[in-house]
């Protein structure tokens, strides 16, 4: 058993800090929180002396590229370092994260499930992980990784990282069985452009049709995932909500149709509005 004493204690339900408390824990359980004097610690615990910290849940990251190091074209396809490099460098992105606070981080695409493994078994620390493996999208979306001189990313040959590209009900339908085979937790597509896509398909801009949508979230849901979609403006987010996705990704115009708004709510649509990329 071991005993956190003598922080100031925040304990995440939104009630005033307390000064002096102590959190006590029992294996992988808190079992007991509350005033340091109000709690009894056992005579064999171990004692971590916080007096003079704050101690509080731990943080959780619902959008993050943990493996993605730039925008430049040369870094997004592995092409500007040796792979075992970058392995080393999102190792060291884990073990940060989790010693800046972050016990759990939904990852966005880009992170395969080795590791999640080497988490789990101990070979290095970082947060629990929710992966999605690779983002889904059409044929000149957001992972139809083709340079501006045309040149395609071999990149995705890697078959710890499956291709994100599906087109049409029975393309898409086999990417989500793709993605969840590779280790995905949750689902991730895009219906809009923006961000890193390639020039002309925009944040406004749709990238798949309805019944592609809807093809999506229902294969996740057969298979127990709930999806997440990068969706930005335009028709493309409209389709999204209607089509109940978990949650909206960036959705960076969402003010300008406040009935997507109303309906997220109605439907318990989550909204992540990842608002430090833009900063």
């Amino acid at each position: 058993m071991k005993a956190i004493v003598g922080g100031n204690l925040i304990d995440g339900t939104g009630t005033a800090v307390l000064p002096d408390g102590t959190v006590l824990i029992d294996g992988e359980r808190i079992v007991e929180v509350g005033p340091t004097a109000a709690v009894t610690v056992p005579p064999d615990a171990e004692i971590v002396d916080a007096s003079g910290m704050t101690v509080m849940p731990g943080l959780i990251d619902c959008h993050d590229h943990l493996a993605s190091e730039s925008y430049d074209i040369l870094s997004r396809w592995g092409l500007d370092d040796p792979a075992s490099l970058r392995y080393l460098r999102t190792a060291s992105i884990l073990e940060d994260t989790l010693a800046s606070g972050y016990t759990s981080v939904r990852d966005g695409s880009g992170l395969d499930a080795g590791f999640k493994m080497a988490i789990e078994e101990g070979v290095i620390d970082g947060p629990r992980l929710m992966l999605s493996i690779n983002l889904i999208s059409p044929t000149g979306g957001l992972s139809d990784r083709v340079s501006p001189s045309g040149h395609r990313n071999s990149l995705y040959a890697d078959p710890r990282m499956p291709s994100g590209v599906g087109n049409g009900p029975a393309g898409v339908r086999e990417r989500v069985r793709e993605m969840i085979r590779a280790g995905a937790d949750v689902i991730k597509f895009a219906t809009t452009g923006g961000a890193s896509t390639r020039p002309g398909h925009g944040p406004r801009d749709a990238a798949f049709e309805e019944d592609e949508i809807e093809a999506i979230v229902s294969q996740a849901a057969s298979q127990g995932k709930k999806t997440m979609c990068h969706a930005i403006a335009g028709p493309g987010l409209r389709m999204a909500v209607q089509a109940d996705v978990g949650s909206i990704e960036h959705g960076c115009y969402l003010s300008e149709t406040p009935d997507l708004i109303h309906l997220m709510a109605d439907t318990n649509t989550f909204f992540v509005p990842t608002l430090m990329v833009y900063e």
